[in-house]
């Protein structure tokens, strides 16, 4: 049976409070999420990946098997918009619960599929791609295969997947569920839990996911970090030793 989807605002998803000196009243500050991601997409994935280090989390960088279908530039983030999907045999037509989350795809979101490991079939191809780039999906990144391949480069939309195939979905493999946390292959763990509305973040090192819950924390630390990072790379290029940047900047 499917599992009923919800509708995530992502407007909604950023909001960092802070307490005014001026007043001492709690003040909410909402930033919105296109300034957020952009503080990710410019530093990369792997300063975020490095970022869950110095926490003590284990960076969530999905499975590198993902490659760019459609592109060579996979730079794009967003809230996930999370669709999760099941190998079985079945003949009742399309695909119904699958179209409904496509319909149901709101702007600026990255659409997730999880195929939970299907093998030689596609999530979907060129019709469906042509529908999720209308709604605005920022991109899409399917922990399995797409097809139509061809089209798909004429498509503005970035796809990263794990493999292309010739082979559709119908009566192989179908959606069961959406916007509801779902599981992707990971490259440091085996599996990564992704609730909807965590940031997906691509770029040409690989995607790595950042939990909303974390996403102030993440962002302030790319901010402390920003200045020492230019800092010690005009340093190593003015001939600083590696270990006397290491001595003086700590991390490199």
């Amino acid at each position: 049976m499917n599992r009923q989807h919800v509708r995530l605002s992502p407007a909604q998803l950023v909001q960092i409070r802070r307490r005014s000196s001026q007043h001492n009243q709690p003040v909410t500050e909402e930033h919105t999420l296109t300034d957020s991601l952009s503080h990710l997409l410019n530093a990369g994935t792997a300063v975020i990946s490095d970022v869950f280090d110095s926490i003590g989390r284990i960076p969530l960088v999905l499975d590198t098997n993902l490659k760019p279908a459609n592109s060579p530039v996979t730079r794009f983030a967003g809230p996930a918009y999370t669709i999760e999907g099941h190998a079985e045999k079945w003949t009742s037509g399309g695909d119904r619960a699958k179209l409904a989350a496509i319909d149901a795809m709101p702007d600026g979101v990255v659409a997730l599929w999880s195929s939970m490991d299907a093998r030689g079939v596609c999530c979907f191809g060129d019709l469906l791609a042509t529908a999720m780039q209308a709604r605005g999906c920022a991109g899409t990144v399917v922990d399995g295969g797409v097809r139509d391949v061809a089209f798909l480069k004429s498509c503005s939309m970035p796809v990263v997947a794990r493999y292309l195939t010739p082979a559709q979905a119908i009566g192989r493999w179908r959606v069961t569920a959406s916007q509801l946390p779902v599981q992707v292959r990971g490259a440091l763990q085996d599996w990564i839990t992704v609730e909807p509305g965590d940031i997906v973040v691509s770029d040409e090192d690989g995607v790595i996911i950042v939990p909303a819950a974390l996403l102030t924390k993440v962002i302030n630390q790319i901010n402390e970090w920003a200045s020492v990072e230019t800092e010690s790379r005009d340093a190593i290029k003015a001939g600083m030793p590696l270990l006397a940047a290491l001595e003086k900047y700590g991390h490199l």
